[in-house]
C-alpha cells in the first residue's frame, strides 16, 4: 500500500493519509477497528454501485462497526440542493448525532456531495473518502472541497472540509466505464501540465498501458498525480494562491460542461478547456506552440475531445464562465501553463487574464475543428 500524508498543521488541525493500492477498501474496516473516527458509520453511494456499497457495508459489520447505507440516483444532476436535503434527511431519520463519520464511496459527486453534508450536518462531522473512479482517486476526493451545483455554475454552493482520510482502491478502475475512465485521464494529464513534466512525458510513452488500466502502473500514476496535489493542496487549503493552478482547463471546461447540461462528462470539458486556455497561453506569448500540440494531441490520443461543440457560441461560453466563483472584480480569470510542468502567475497570483476578444477568437476556431465521432459528444451536443 502507498501511503501519500497530507498535512494542513500550519493553518488547520486536520490532516490525513491517502492510502493507494489494490483491495485498499475493505481494509479501512480493519483501521477503524484499530482507532475508531467514530461510534457509527453512514455509507453513501449512488444508484451505480449498489453492490459495491453492500460489500463495503458488510465489510464494516464483519469487523464489528456500526454501519448504515444511503443510496441516490447517479449522475451529475444529483449534486444538488435536492438531494443534499434526501441526505440529510436519511442521516438525520437514521439518529445520527456527532458520534457519526460519513463515508463517500463513489466518484465526484458522491465525494462533493457527502462531504457538503458532513461539513455542515451538526455543524461539522467527519467523513472518508472512498473514491471509485478516476477523477476522485486523482482529484476530487483531495484536498477538501465540497459542494453542490446550481443553474447558474458548477460547484457554486459548498464549503472546504478535510476528509479525516482517503482510500484509493485501484482495483475499482476494472468495472470503470471506458467513458469515465477516459474522462478522468483529463485529470491526469492536467497534473502533469501543471506541476511534472517527467508525468506528462510519461504518459505520453506508456498511453496503451494506461488505456489497458494496468493496475501497479494505475497504482503509480495515481500516486503522482496525489502527490502533485497534496504539495499544492498543504501549502494552499483554502485556495488565496498556488491552489489555483489545479484550475487548469476548469474556466472554459466548467462552462461548456454547464452549457451541455452536463451530459458531457467532466473529463470532457476539462480536455477542451485544456486545450483552449493552452491556446489562451500561447496567445499571451507564454506557451510555446509545440507544447499546446503535445497537450492536444495527448488528449485526442487517449479518446478525449478537443473540439467546442458547435452548439455553443463563444459569447454563450464567456456568459457562463464570468459566473464562475474564481472569477475577480467581473474579469475571467485562467489557470495558464508557461511551459509543461509549469504554471504563470503575476505578482503571486495563479489567477491570469485574457481579453474576451482573444478568448472568443480561440473558442471560435476550436468550434471550426470537426470533432470525430465520440456519442454524445458528436451525437447530441
Amino acid at each position: 500500500m502507498i501511503r501519500v500524508p497530507i498535512k494542513l498543521r500550519r493553518v488547520t488541525d486536520e490532516s490525513y493519509d491517502v492510502r493507494i493500492g489494490r483491495g485498499v477498501a475493505p481494509r479501512l474496516t480493519v483501521a477503524l477497528r484499530k482507532r475508531p473516527l467514530a461510534q457509527r458509520y453512514i455509507l453513501v453511494t449512488d444508484s451505480h454501485l449498489t453492490r459495491q456499497g453492500d460489500a463495503l457495508q458488510a465489510a464494516f459489520r464483519r469487523r464489528g462497526l456500526s454501519a448504515d447505507l444511503i443510496s441516490f440516483p447517479a449522475g451529475e444532476g444529483s449534486k444538488s440542493r435536492r438531494v443534499r436535503d434526501e441526505i440529510e434527511d436519511g442521516v438525520i431519520g437514521l439518529g445520527a448525532g456527532r458520534d457519526t463519520a460519513l463515508v463517500a464511496l463513489g466518484g465526484g459527486v458522491v465525494g462533493d456531495l457527502t462531504g457538503f453534508v458532513a461539513a455542515t450536518f451538526n455543524r461539522g462531522i467527519p467523513y472518508i473518502q472512498v473514491p471509485t473512479t478516476l477523477i476522485g482517486m486523482v482529484d476530487s476526493a483531495i484536498g477538501g472541497k465540497t459542494g453542490i451545483n446550481h443553474p447558474a455554475g458548477k460547484n457554486l454552493i459548498g464549503a472546504f472540509h478535510q476528509p479525516a482520510a482517503v482510500y484509493v482502491d485501484v482495483d475499482y478502475l476494472k468495472t470503470l466505464p471506458d467513458r469515465h475512465y477516459v474522462s478522468g485521464l483529463a485529470e491526469v494529464i492536467k497534473c502533469g501540465v501543471i506541476a511534472d513534466r517527467v508525468l506528462f512525458a510519461s504518459l505520453e510513452t506508456q498511453i496503451e498501458r494506461i488505456l489497458r488500466r494496468e493496475p501497479d502502473l494505475m497504482s503509480h500514476v495515481i500516486e503522482a498525480c496525489c502527490r502533485i496535489k497534496a504539495r499544492v493542496v498543504m501549502g494552499d487549503p483554502r485556495e488565496s494562491s498556488r491552489r489555483k493552478i489545479l484550475n487548469f482547463g476548469h474556466t472554459i471546461g466548467h462552462a461548456i460542461e454547464t452549457l451541455s447540461g452536463f451530459r458531457l462528462a467532466h473529463g470532457e470539458a476539462v480536455s477542451i478547456g485544456m486545450v483552449a486556455e493552452a491556446r489562451i497561453a500561447a496567445r499571451l506569448g507564454l506557451l510555446a506552440d509545440g507544447a499546446v500540440e503535445r497537450i492536444s494531441a495527448l488528449c485526442d490520443r487517449v479518446g478525449l475531445p478537443t473540439a467546442v461543440p458547435p452548439a455553443f457560441t463563444p459569447a454563450a461560453i464567456l456568459q457562463v464562465a464570468r459566473r464562475d466563483k474564481k472569477n475577480r472584480l467581473g474579469r475571467i480569470v485562467y489557470a495558464l501553463p508557461i511551459r509543461i510542468g509549469a504554471m504563470a502567475s503575476e505578482r503571486g497570483d495563479y489567477a491570469i487574464t485574457a481579453d474576451d476578444v482573444l478568448v472568443t477568437e480561440i473558442l471560435q476556431d476550436l468550434r471550426r475543428l470537426r470533432p470525430r465521432p465520440r456519442g454524445l459528444i458528436a451525437a447530441e451536443i
